[in-house]
């Protein structure tokens, strides 16, 4: 059926061993090194995706953090605001309830000089009106030498008013009425001071119609005031406290 022939066979076989021989000398490295490379660029490209998993997953922690980190600023600036505003709420209230304070405050001090004020304007014109009615009295119904007889009677007392003075040093004593006095009565209240007060001091007489009655006395730097003006005045004043104004 078949037959060989060994011409055949072994030019065959030649034929066969030179194409591999030929396939390896020029095709084979090439078809190794093609696959070489295509190895590493497969295993190059699993590294890199391999890499690019890995930063993702880097990428998505770090991302939760900073998700977690934001999350704790924000209610971190939250808790400020809310902090802030309870503050500016206790402070507002604070200086509200302070100013309400200082108005109130205020208010009655306002109320309290007002009130001053107006008792003493009241003081002040119960004073002269009292003066002028007293004036007037003493030139209606009483005898021109009755002002001279009141100063006299006066300065009758001075001994118990002048006992606690020192008398060192005085230099000047002065003595004022409201008007002019008799040249005896004058002398009559200079022997007084002069027997009351040992020394070479110089003494004063003047005249001041604002006193209205009583007289004035001033003792180097002492006063003793015995005018109308200051007797009204301690008259007001115990009206004042019996009242209490």
């Amino acid at each position: 059926m078949f037959s060989f022939n060994l011409l055949t066979i072994v030019s065959s076989i030649v034929n066969l061993l030179a194409l591999a021989w030929i396939i390896k000398r020029y095709f084979l490295g090439a078809i190794i090194r093609i696959m070489n490379e295509r190895r590493e660029k497969i295993e190059a490209a699993m590294k890199e995706a391999e890499k690019k998993l890995q930063e993702a997953e880097d990428l998505r922690k770090q991302r939760e953090a900073q998700l977690a980190q934001a999350r704790d600023e924000a209610a971190k600036i939250i808790k400020e605001a809310v902090d802030t505003a309870e503050k500016m709420k206790r402070d507002i209230t604070a200086k509200a309830e302070e100013e309400a304070e200082k108005i109130i405050v205020k208010a009655h001090e306002i109320a309290t000089a007002e009130r001053k004020r107006v008792l003493e304007t009241a003081k002040k014109e119960v004073l002269a009106f009292s003066r002028l009615i007293i004036k007037e009295f003493f030139k209606r119904f009483l005898p021109v030498e009755a002002e001279e007889l009141l100063i006299s009677q006066f300065a009758e007392s001075l001994d118990s008013a002048i006992a606690n003075i020192k008398s060192d040093n005085i230099e000047e004593v002065k003595f004022i009425s409201p008007d002019n006095v008799s040249s005896q009565l004058k002398k009559k209240i200079e022997d007084k001071l002069r027997a009351l007060l040992p020394g070479n001091w110089k003494f004063i007489f003047d005249v001041d119609p604002s006193i209205g009655l009583g007289f004035k006395l001033f003792i180097g730097e002492f006063l003793i005031d015995h005018s109308l003006d200051y007797h009204l005045s301690q008259i007001y004043e115990t009206i004042r406290e019996v009242e209490n104004i």
